[in-house]
Parts: C-alpha cells; sequence; structure tokens
C-alpha cells in the first residue's frame, strides 16, 4: 500500500511539473508577443552566440523571473496577472505535494 500511494505521490509531482513549465511557456509567449521589454529583461540576451530570438527554447534568467514572479508590482495587465497567478498555484502544489510526499515517508 505504501508503495502505491508513493507511486501515486511521484505521478502527481510529475504533473506539477508538466503544468508548470506548460503555464511558463505560455507566459513567456504571452511576454514575447505582447511585453517585449519586459520578455528581453528577463531572458539572456545572447546565450552561446545565439540571439535570444533564434533560440531554439527560451532562455531564461531564473532569479530575475522568480523575482519578477514574486514581486508586488501593480503595474502588470489583467492577463500577465492571470497568467503569473496560475504559476504561483501551480508551484504551490508542487510544494505541497513535495511536502505531504515528505511526511509521509517519515510516517511510514
Amino acid at each position: 500500500m505504501e508503495n502505491f500511494l508513493s507511486f501515486l505521490l511521484i505521478l502527481l509531482l510529475l504533473a506539477a511539473g508538466f503544468l508548470s513549465i506548460y503555464l511558463v511557456i505560455n507566459f513567456f509567449e504571452y511576454l514575447k508577443r505582447f511585453q517585449a521589454s519586459v520578455w528581453k529583461d528577463l531572458c539572456f540576451e545572447r546565450p552561446f552566440g545565439i540571439p535570444r530570438d533564434d533560440f531554439f527554447f527560451y532562455p531564461v534568467r531564473p532569479l530575475r523571473f522568480m523575482g519578477f514572479l514574486f514581486s508586488p508590482d501593480e503595474s502588470r495587465d489583467r492577463q500577465m496577472a492571470e497568467d503569473i497567478k496560475k504559476i504561483k498555484l501551480s508551484l504551490a502544489g508542487i510544494a505541497a505535494a513535495a511536502a505531504f510526499n515528505f511526511v509521509f515517508r517519515l510516517i511510514f
């Protein structure tokens, strides 16, 4: 029974992780299309000598992106605020599933 529940928790973590990746990709698509200045601020300029517009994936600066997610900036438009809220909820889901998995493994 413990193995089955651990397997379910790992699947839940994977699903929440994939959801977060999907939400972040959609968020950066929106930023690239409608908020180019914010997108340029959150991405590296020329990673590996390749311009950021021609890069295969989004060259995100992780520390700037996390700071941007959790900053209390009120100048964001409605779509950006909704996307940020969804990303925060998915990250909270990952943290909750990981914490529950940790507590479950301590008990059993």
